[in-house]
């Protein structure tokens, strides 16, 4: 998949930013947070594209991850 375009998002409650890694897929996306989430904490899937402010600060530092299916 090309990281430019649509992808997902964890948005964690106790950060004030998106996690850094982009999945494929809502369900991968979904899947890792349940087995990261922390007792009491909460987070939302968020659906991004190519504009993904998040993708786009990390593609500019050089560091951008894979994105996990």
């Amino acid at each position: 998949m090309d990281p430019y375009q649509f992808h997902y998002h964890i948005r964690w409650s106790r950060l004030t930013t998106l996690g850094y890694e982009a999945f494929n897929t809502r369900a991968a996306a979904e899947a890792s947070a349940e087995q990261s989430v922390l007792q009491g904490e909460t987070y939302t899937i968020e659906e991004h594209e190519e504009t993904c402010s998040r993708c786009v600060a990390l593609l500019n530092a050089a560091i951008l991850p894979p994105i996990k299916s």
